[in-house]
């Protein structure tokens, strides 16, 4: 996929779903959007320019943007999850 061998792939792969999720899991939404979208850009720029099969590249988007988005719910999901602790913290404190 990005041409360095299937074991370096699979660890940039691994890496840029731990960075979606550290993106993902911060107060702005807009974070966690970043890498989806520069797949996005970065996959249809290989479908000009390349004379692949189609079919098979709108699969691996569509199966990238799921991967990519499960993280960003999950990140988004830990960050209300964050926030209730925090509020539930300042409700006992005012007790």
């Amino acid at each position: 996929m990005f041409g360095f061998g299937d074991i370096y792939d699979f660890l940039i792969i691994v890496v840029l779903l731990g960075v979606q999720y550290f993106l993902a899991s911060r107060n702005s939404i807009y974070w966690g959007a970043l890498l989806p979208i520069g797949f996005l850009i970065w996959r249809i720029y290989l479908i000009v320019t390349t004379n692949d099969n189609i079919l098979a590249q709108v699969i691996i988007i569509l199966i990238g943007l799921a991967f990519l988005s499960g993280q960003w719910v999950n990140g988004r999901k830990s960050v209300k999850n964050k926030q209730k602790k925090e509020l539930l913290k300042i409700k006992v404190s005012d007790i």
